[in-house]
């Protein structure tokens, strides 16, 4: 099929503090905090597994963590096969995967370099692509293509939200966690994102033909040829066939110039009046398409979403934990939020996950104030859930955007008994004690928590001492545990 790329790729932006912080409770620990250039050697630290796919420039390969045995893959760069536009795209890969917290994009945990190669070290979907699933002839019923709708979707709205445009959303794009039908995905490869511009449009002939927009190829174009994609790919999970069929490349595309394509075809027959109705909003021209987020408010998707979400049995302890979350030191949070990004792996995330959903009601992956209240108040009066939840908000959110982002979510309503164990603990230390000196100095705590930033260095004794029982500067293993393990 092939892939047009753009000829100016856009570099997002690094995360960075935008003015000069004095205080540790200014410092936010976030997803992207520990999502870093390690640098120790990618061999020092993975045993390389077997080859999961390849590219014209990269490969991916399962890897195994020595310390934490997370298995994981890893997408390594040549460099000698790089070109400066290449190279731009595994820089903006990198950073829009790094920034982003959503639990249907894929996780990014770290980043290497040598003297031959990139390491990109992402989740492991044991499933594989959805692609492959499609090409084998699977055929899939409403409510499965419904609930994979449902979160491609969420994840469209969440970047477009953002200003991100992926522009190149394909089922070679969407892996699956696991190899069952629960199809639970997670959306990869933003290495053709780009930021819209002032005029709120991008430019560049991005994207693979099946699936590429009409107005792409007229260049100055919105957001929405994600949408476009979007309904590609629901008319091919519903009929198993792409709506712009073709020998080869220049066929295909010429069809999709014309924006013509046929319901009139047996694996149609079958197929809900709702879903068909969201399919012809996605598959229109670009001024009346739908966006991303009315389609989650769509009734076809609304009834599927209703119906998945009638067995999540895990939310009343989700909310009591919500409840009972209480802000600690910096570094607790800091370890706290560690583990539930760079420890836990999907499975045992996997129930919260549905409850996220389930909270989630317009599908945007990230909580509101509204949505907190509308659980609350189905075992509460009015005055007890909105104080409730206004306690909520003030700890829970902890970087003040007004919203419970997926890693705050993690981090509250967590078992935390149970996560912070000796195991967990230990391994968060030997991550922590980057020069494996047994004790973990400020210097290591500022190269964690710092991103860069302008902060003063008595920020960092300061977090020190907090803790520093001896009073020798520096944290060994004991008074580590002790703090984390404070008032548990």
């Amino acid at each position: 099929m092939g892939c047009l790329t753009s000829k100016k790729p856009v570099v997002i932006d690094a995360m960075h503090f935008p003015v000069r912080i004095n205080d540790a409770s200014a410092i936010q620990v976030t997803s992207a905090t520990f999502v870093q250039l390690n640098s120790r050697g990618f061999q020092d630290v993975y045993k390389v597994g077997n080859r999961l796919g390849a590219g014209a420039f990269a490969e991916v390969r399962r890897c195994e963590h020595k310390v934490t045995g997370q298995v994981r893959a890893v997408k390594i760069y040549r460099k000698e096969k790089l070109s400066p536009t290449e190279l731009q795209e595994l820089i903006r890969e990198a950073e829009v995967l790094r920034q982003f917290d959503h639990p249907n994009i894929v996780r990014i945990y770290e980043m290497f370099e040598d003297t031959k190669r990139y390491y990109i070290v992402m989740e492991h979907c044991k499933g594989g692509e959805l692609f492959y699933i499609i090409s084998s002839g699977t055929s899939f019923s409403e409510g499965q293509v419904a609930k994979i709708m449902l979160q491609l979707l969420s994840v469209v709205a969440y970047i477009h939200e953002r200003g991100v445009v992926h522009r190149d959303i394909k089922p070679e794009n969407i892996l699956l966690e696991e190899r069952d039908h629960s199809f639970d995905i997670k959306i990869v490869d933003f290495g053709t994102a780009a930021r819209l511009g002032s005029n709120g449009k991008v430019s560049g002939i991005v994207g693979t033909p099946y699936y590429i927009a009409p107005e792409v190829m007229a260049g100055g174009y919105t957001e929405k040829c994600d949408e476009w994609s979007c309904g590609v790919i629901m008319y091919i999970l519903l009929t198993g066939r792409p709506p712009f069929g073709g020998t080869d490349d220049k066929e295909i595309l010429e069809k999709v110039k014309t924006g013509v394509y046929s319901l009139d075809i047996p694996e149609m027959q079958s197929v809900s009046k709702d879903a068909i109705s969201l399919l012809r909003r996605f598959l229109s021209p670009a001024s009346s398409r739908i966006t991303a987020k009315q389609a989650l408010q769509h009734s076809w998707l609304l009834a599927s979403s209703h119906e998945s979400h009638r067995s999540t049995t895990a939310l009343p302890q989700v909310l009591s934990n919500l409840q009972s979350f209480t802000k600690g030191r910096k570094l607790r949070e800091a370890v706290q939020t560690f583990i539930a990004t760079q420890l836990l792996s999907a499975q045992e995330t996997k129930e919260l996950r549905e409850v996220f959903r389930e909270i989630d009601k317009n599908g945007d992956g990230k909580l509101s104030r509204e949505e907190l209240m509308q659980e609350y108040l189905k075992t509460m009066g009015i005055e007890e859930a909105t104080t409730e939840v206004d306690r909520i908000m003030e700890k829970v959110d902890s970087d003040g955007s007004g919203f419970i982002d997926y890693t705050e979510f993690l981090k509250a309503s967590l078992d935390m008994k149970k996560v912070l164990n000796v195991q967990n603990l230990e391994m968060t230390f030997s991550m922590f004690d980057t020069d494996s000196s047994g004790k973990i100095s400020a210097t290591e705590i500022k190269k964690l928590l710092g991103n860069g930033g302008d902060i003063d260095e008595e920020v960092w004794q300061g977090i020190i001492k907090e803790v520093d029982q001896n009073g020798d500067g520096e944290i060994d293993l004991v008074e580590f545990k002790e703090l984390v393990l404070a008032r548990m």
